[in-house]
């Protein structure tokens, strides 16, 4: 304790405006007397925040005593040790330390005295706070002393006074609020969230405290650590105000101390409520999530969300809080009179070291009023709302609470913190709402968490009709469908025109070019100098020089060099005794096609289109056109070489992990294959990007993958799939042996096959079901176990690229087939993309990259349909997926 500093100027400012506030009330008491014992580590109260916001530490069996004049402080040696400092401050409030002992011993009784006897003088009126009473050793050693002289004084509550100064922070209290809340927000929904929709995704049985123990040991995951590094200066300050709140299942306890019981997570209507604290100050944020909400529930969500709104706007400097109150009740008893009897007892508090201050409170009749530099927790509640149309009784009662810290600014109020609020992003739906009778079984559509991106609502659309039989016998019912489709239609409309609106904006003042690259005649130097020009070609022959890529042609006597690029074509023909050679010359305007459509930027050029050359001479003229059209192959391929290879950029360096062992995942094969042969290698994490030394019979080669050259990540499970994959698409290609490669992967098998069984003992005394049984268990478990090892490994990527990489999932739950290469595939939607992982050729499309979708062949009484993917690059090809079944038109819509 003894390496502690305090701030004097900051405690001499703070025990100024303390006791400037005592002295302006008029029928204030004579003397403040604060006495902190000792208390549990969890526990908050007025007494310790008095503590906190004076010296910025608790000091234990501390006695503080103030007059109108003057500071007594009472304390043990080291203690008084670290006080010390204060009493030599400029701009000091006299200041006067007495120490005691640390155990209870005679010699204290003449400081008690000492102290008793400044009370005396100062008056019998004593300022204590009436709420709380300590206890400890030497409290109880000051009680005795001051108990002889009890009936001379009387007490008087100053519980409101210290909650009123301290309630108005500095700057640099604010900024301590801010990162609490920001702490908050983050741990909402970047983690909360993820873990509930996991939860929901994979049906497991958890409770609700144990998800709330989940929430709480995130703060010290490594992941979360990093991720709140990037927004808060000292992670290491940042702890739980109390216990994160999570509640389900029709029982709903919305006080802010209320704690997760141990019922089943429902998936109804979940509340969750976060409170943390950053260097003591605290910060609240509670979100209510929706799992299949009707109508009804999203209508009261909503307007919960715009009451918060129209909250935050109300809280001015000046403002009543209890006016506030009564501002929110008047608007629910305009708009929704219905919900008046479910709305909550107030409208949030003001937050500080206590999370909650029990005086400054938005309730009804509360007249204190708000002040700039305040900090207040801006909390809208429903209670005990009804769910009529809940088959399930658990999900028949419901409640709604939102929660945010909000700053009080001169100009108004402002959020602290922003966190996911709107109904797309706390809407959650796994379940169609379709009958029983239907045929097909209806596929859970779920809106989960892959990032703050893609969470939230799906909408339903209504699913394509099957049977010439009405699958309602009401009519509403369809006209709610009509509604849908005319709602989407409205919408497309709206998505039209902002497409072109930007494509005005994109195209404005550029020359109609129809989207083609005007093309010019390229210029080709075969020799920069004559005496350059073989030897061979003086003599009037016609030369093939390899060497230049050059054919040196005799006209009227003279050596003229055309390079192969200028020569289009070459034919030879025999005719009697003369052999024809025939040469296409490349020029302007000769053909319809793209490669031909070339143009001059010299008008008055004149251009020879062949030429044609006779001899008697068989054998040598063709092995002139041998030569000739060999040249132009060799040209063409060194071209399409050059094209393919146009778009590679050059990477940077792969950094290695010095000092330790990079992170490595084992055993792993790679596709597609830097050589002939198959072998495992292991995957490694390095500090720009991952490294993969593919084994060979070379001694393998390493595939270097630099963070900031991959555009998506993938993690694809292996449930229901043989493989269990990482898979990274790249922004710019690589070569990989002599390939240009955009995707790599990374996976390893899930099937039987790839384990050993043998050597097991059972297998002898167990037949039939029981081995069968066995055998399922196992191969779940370890799917199970490959699963969780190539997500972690893929999580620890992300972490180590610090969030540039981000992981996306692949929905099976909402996928469909269709043929994007040459195959039926499953095409699967993640957050970004749409993507075919499973087998080779891969497929991935980024759906920020598309223009448009169009739907062809979308006929009365044909099974499937098409899509055409347009890019808003124009100059990159559609892409076709052919043959999407007709069944999965309105999910696909």
């Amino acid at each position: 304790m003894s390496d502690k500093k305090l701030d004097a100027p900051a405690f001499h400012r703070r025990a100024k405006r303390l006791m400037d506030a005592w002295k302006a009330e008029s029928d204030g008491p004579d003397s403040l007397l604060v006495i902190h014992g000792k208390t549990a580590p969890d526990v908050y109260n007025k007494t310790i925040a008095i503590h906190l916001w004076l010296f910025g530490y608790e000091f234990s069996d501390t006695i503080l005593l103030f007059t109108k004049d003057k500071i007594h402080i009472t304390t043990q040696r080291k203690k008084a040790k670290i006080l010390q400092p204060l009493q030599d401050a400029e701009n000091a409030v006299p200041l006067e330390i007495t120490v005691i002992s640390k155990d209870p011993a005679p010699e204290n009784q003449q400081a008690y005295e000492k102290a008793l006897a400044t009370l005396k003088a100062s008056g019998p009126a004593v300022g204590t706070i009436a709420s709380e009473e300590p206890s400890s050793k030497i409290v109880a050693e000051w009680n005795t002393v001051y108990s002889g002289s009890q009936s001379e004084f009387t007490s008087r509550d100053i519980g409101p006074l210290v909650s009123d100064t301290l309630a108005v922070k500095e700057e640099s209290e604010i900024k301590h609020t801010k990162a609490a809340a920001t702490a908050g927000a983050l741990l909402m929904q970047d983690y909360f969230v993820d873990e509930m929709a996991k939860i929901f995704d994979e049906e497991e049985k958890v409770t609700n405290r144990v998800l709330a123990e989940r929430v709480e040991g995130a703060l010290a995951s490594k992941a979360v650590e990093k991720r709140l590094k990037a927004k808060v200066p000292d992670v290491d300050m940042i702890e739980w105000g109390s216990l994160p709140s999570v509640q389900s299942g029709g029982k709903y306890a919305l006080a802010l101390d209320a704690q997760s019981n141990t019922d089943a997570l429902h998936a109804g209507t979940v509340v969750c409520s976060l409170n943390m604290r950053y260097f003591m100050y605290s910060a609240s944020v509670s979100r209510t999530f929706m799992i299949d909400p009707t109508p009804e529930q999203e209508k009261n969500y909503a307007f919960l969300m715009e009451l918060q709104r129209l909250l935050v706007t109300w809280l001015q400097p000046g403002e009543a809080m209890g006016d506030v109150y009564e501002r929110a009740t008047a608007h629910v008893r305009e708009h929704r009179p219905d919900l008046i009897d479910n709305f909550g007892a107030d409208c949030g508090f003001v937050t500080g070291f206590e999370l909650s201050d029990s005086v400054n409170v938005l309730a009804a009749g509360n007249k204190r009023k708000l002040e700039a530099g305040m900090a207040v927790v801006a909390r809208v509640q429903l209670e005990g709302l009804t769910n009529a149309k809940a088959t399930d009784a658990r999900a028949r009662t419901y409640a709604y609470q939102l929660a945010d810290t909000v700053v009080v600014g001169a100009e108004g109020a402002a959020v602290a913190a922003s966190c996911i609020k709107k109904p797309n992003d706390v809407s959650f739906f796994f379940n169609d709402d379709d009958e029983p009778a239907k045929a097909e079984p209806t596929r859970a559509k779920a809106a989960s968490a892959g990032s703050a991106k893609a969470r939230g609502g799906a909408a339903r659309a209504p699913t394509t009709r099957t049977s010439a039989i009405l699958p309602s016998k009401f009519r509403s019912d369809e006209r709610e469908d009509e509604s849908s489709v005319r709602q989407r239609r409205e919408h497309q409309k709206e998505l039209l025109s902002r497409l072109q609106a930007d494509g005005q904006r994109r195209f404005a003042g550029e020359a109609g070019t129809d989207g083609e690259e005007a093309r010019t005649v390229r210029r080709f130097e075969s020799y920069k100098r004559e005496t350059a020009i073989p030897r061979e070609a003086r003599s009037g022959r016609i030369i093939v020089d390899e060497r230049a890529d050059t054919v040196v042609l005799p006209i009227y006597g003279m050596a003229v060099p055309f390079h192969i690029s200028t020569i289009k074509s070459a034919s030879k023909s025999d005719e009697g005794e003369y052999v024809y050679l025939r040469l296409n010359l490349v020029s302007p305007g000769q053909g319809v096609g793209k490669k031909d459509a070339a143009q001059d930027d010299n008008g008055g050029a004149s251009f020879v289109r062949s030429l044609t050359f006779r001899s008697t001479d068989v054998a040598r003229m063709a092995e002139i056109h041998h030569g000739i059209t060999g040249l132009k192959r060799d040209q063409a391929k060194r071209e399409a070489e050059k094209a393919q290879l146009a778009d590679i950029v050059e990477q940077d360096r792969l950094v290695q992990v010095a000092g330790q062992r990079p992170q490595r995942l084992g055993d792993v094969f790679m596709r597609p294959l830097a050589e002939g042969k198959r072998f495992p290698a292991a995957l490694e994490i390095h500090s720009n990007g991952l490294r993969y030394m593919a084994a060979g019979r070379s001694g393998g080669t390493p595939v270097d993958i630099l963070f900031n050259n991959i555009r998506h990540l993938f993690f694809q499970p292996c449930d229901k799939e043989l493989l269990v994959l990482i898979h990274v698409n790249l922004r710019n290609p690589i070569i990989l042996g002599k390939k240009k490669i955009q995707d790599i992967q990374f996976y390893r098998e899930a099937s039987d096959a790839a384990f050993d069984e043998t050597g097991n003992r059972r297998r002898r005394i167990r037949y039939g079901d029981e081995d069968e049984i066995e055998a399922e268990q196992e191969e779940l478990r370890r799917r199970r176990q490959l699963n969780k090892e190539f997500e972690d490994f893929a999580t620890r990527i992300v972490d180590a690229s610090n969030h540039d990489v981000e992981l996306d999932k692949p929905f099976r739950n909402i996928a469909f087939t269709g043929v994007p290469a040459r195959a039926n595939v499953l095409l699967q939607p993640t957050v970004e993309c749409l993507v075919h992982l499973s087998d080779a050729p891969f497929f991935v499309l980024t759906v920020a990259d598309v223009e448009l979708v169009h739907l062809e062949r979308v006929q009365f009484g044909l099974k499937n349909f098409d899509m055409v993917f347009v890019f808003r690059d124009f100059k990159r090809t559609p892409v076709h997926v052919n043959t999407v079944p007709m069944k999965q038109l309105d999910d696909i819509k």
